[in-house]
């Protein structure tokens, strides 16, 4: 699949990190496939904008200020059932859990573009 057709499917993704490193990364290497992005830095403002924004892509850290992300992918996956969601953390010991609990992806922290980029591809 080529960086038009990850276009195609990604116009929109939505990054919930309080890390803006993270963010800033994540979102450079968004923009490299033409896929917009927008951030919250905590789970209460990416609720707001999952509604206001309708990313086809979420990427979900999971420690947060105001919670853990892992336990909101139900929640998440229920408001916008189409949107691919990807869990993001340090902690390799959740990916089984978080993709149990719906995430349709897992990226260990600190983050690997190439990893980043076969989940795009899937």
């Amino acid at each position: 699949m080529n960086e038009d057709s990850v276009r195609n499917l990604y116009p929109k993704a939505l990054i919930i990190d309080d890390e803006i490193d993270t963010c800033l990364l994540l979102g450079m290497l968004l923009k490299k496939f033409g896929i917009s992005s927008v951030i919250a830095h905590n789970l209460a403002d990416g609720f707001a904008m999952l509604m206001t924004e309708k990313p086809l892509i979420i990427f979900l850290d999971n420690d947060l200020p105001d919670g853990r992300g892992i336990e909101y992918i139900e929640q998440i996956k229920k408001q916008i059932p189409t949107s691919k969601l990807v869990m993001m953390t340090a902690m390799s010991s959740l990916s089984k859990q978080a993709l149990n609990l719906g995430a349709d992806g897992f990226i260990e922290k600190p983050l690997d573009i190439h990893k980043i980029e076969r989940i795009l591809h899937q």
